[in-house]
């Protein structure tokens, strides 16, 4: 992997999530995730990752974790993998924050979806779970389909809404990218 500039980072002040990238090449993407007091991954429901596995390690704090309905916390030195398209979610379980360092291979385009909804958090645009508005999320699931989808709705339908509804989203001037948002 090739190592990233240690300024790249961002944070979502809805989530409470904050990443700082490290590494990234096709293969992969590593990057520091942590989370705030009460905080969660965006969404606050269980996703997949259908394209790519997650591997995480617990460096601080106590994490919340949810993988296919299996729920338990994680402390400092555990490591665990989600496998693709696994059903699963992360939150802080603890009053401390939480450091890790998360691993999703292959990396795919997932360091733009965090800047894309980070920074729309970070700009009031998106509601309390970190998720903006219909128009701008099909746009969004639409570009970024192997990186993130909700685990309770069928991925078959997500992707005939996101395809039917997209087209719309640009038109009215979303979309899944913002120059201004980007770490590097």
């Amino acid at each position: 992997m090739t190592s990233l500039s240690t300024t790249a980072a961002i944070s979502n002040p809805v989530t409470g999530e904050r990443i700082a990238f490290r590494e990234r090449t096709e293969a992969g993407l590593r990057f520091e995730y942590a989370l705030d007091p009460d905080g969660f991954a965006v969404g606050k429901v269980d996703h997949v990752h259908p394209g790519q596995r997650e591997r995480i390690a617990v460096e601080e704090g106590r994490l919340g974790v949810r993988i296919g309905g299996d729920e338990w916390t994680a402390t400092p030195g555990t490591r665990f993998a989600v496998p693709p398209g696994s059903d699963h979610t992360i939150w802080n379980d603890g009053d401390e924050p939480v450091r890790t360092t998360i691993e999703l291979r292959p990396a795919l385009e997932s360091h733009r979806l965090f800047e894309t909804l980070f920074g729309l958090a970070r700009e009031g645009k998106t509601n309390g779970w970190g998720l903006p508005g219909p128009l701008q999320l099909a746009v969004i699931a639409d570009a970024y389909r192997d990186e993130f989808a909700l685990a309770r709705v069928p991925l078959a339908l997500q992707r005939a809404l996101a395809t039917a509804t997209a087209p719309a989203g640009r038109l009215a001037g979303h979309r899944a990218r913002y120059d201004r948002f980007s770490a590097e």
